[in-house]
């Protein structure tokens, strides 16, 4: 698994600790021409990404993965949904994780809602981690960009 580098990005320890930390993300998977995103919890073991999924046959996850194993996952932190951050130093920050995913298992969960279900679970190999953080010192991070550059919108 490649880390690679750009403006304002972690370093590798940051990148694995921040993947471990958080709990949920945006998975992206591709049905057809088109790309499918759907929220999702993970589960980060350091070398691949796990994902639940309902194991109903015809859904438009397990088709999309059945069909292209190509897909992207994304983690970001916002000031603006997370202000504790800024006192941390983190304005913000995220990571795009590209690599193949696959159906890996059924497996039967005991719930208090629904009692026993099948789950599908889902693998995400880890090819390449993109990421960003934020590299200002000062931002005007409660004031959306729109609202403080009105002109970029006046015309739309």
């Amino acid at each position: 698994m490649a880390v690679t580098a750009g403006v304002g990005s972690m370093d590798e320890t940051e990148v694995m600790n921040f993947i471990k930390d958080s709990r949920c993300g945006v998975l992206t998977l591709v049905d057809g021409d088109k790309p499918y995103p759907v929220p999702v919890e993970h589960y980060f073991d350091g070398k691949s990404l796990y994902f639940v999924t309902s194991s109903r046959e015809g859904q438009r996850k397990i088709n999309c993965i059945k069909n292209n194993a190509n897909a992207c996952y994304i983690i970001y932190d916002s000031r603006r949904e997370k202000p504790e951050l800024v006192s941390k130093g983190i304005l913000c920050r995220s990571v795009i994780i590209e690599g193949q995913i696959s159906l890996a298992d059924v497996k039967e969960m005991d719930t208090k809602q629904m009692g026993k279900v099948n789950v599908q679970m889902l693998k995400l190999d880890v090819g390449e981690i993109g990421n960003w953080k934020c590299p200002a010192k000062v931002c005007d991070w409660p004031t959306p960009w729109f609202e403080r550059y009105p002109n970029l919108v006046a015309d739309i």
